[in-house]
């Protein structure tokens, strides 16, 4: 089985990752999908919202974060704003196993650039990370469903 890379032949440059997830699994997951991809380095992971403040505060900003939406200390839309609010251009792809329309319209308002189930396939990971570092939005399920 070939792993998942990045469709467009256009990426070249390395892209740092830095992934916001609670389950060990789940990070172990996308490092694995990142150690995977020539194009990815992964630039940290956290399991809470604290030790995510920690690397922003280090100024450890990655060029794209995974972040999931539930969190142990707090809510991943809440972190997604606070880190927006000092990195406006950095691009966040918000995670969970919801599918319901309200989780996927609060990512939006929270200031992600897209939105993914957990059960979604490595393929389509990938595209979502490509499609939120080029500038665009990835929100599945589709906002206006």
């Amino acid at each position: 089985m070939s792993s998942p890379t990045f469709s467009k032949a256009t990426t070249r440059t390395i892209m740092r990752i830095a992934v916001v997830d609670d389950h060990s699994i789940m990070r172990a997951v996308y490092r694995s999908l990142i150690d995977d991809c020539p194009e990815l380095l992964m630039a940290w992971s956290a399991s809470n919202v604290e030790e995510a403040r920690l690397h922003i505060e280090k100024d450890e900003i990655p060029d794209v974060m995974i972040m999931d939406v539930t969190l142990p200390d707090g809510l991943g839309y809440d972190l997604v704003k606070e880190i927006l609010h000092q990195h406006p251009d950095l691009p966040i792809l918000m995670v969970s196993a919801h599918d319901e329309k309200s989780y996927v319209t609060q990512a939006y308002e929270a200031g992600a650039r897209g939105y993914l189930v957990k059960d979604s396939s490595p393929a389509e990971l990938m595209d979502a990370l490509e499609t939120v570092m080029s500038g665009e939005s990835y929100f599945k399920p589709a906002l206006d469903a």
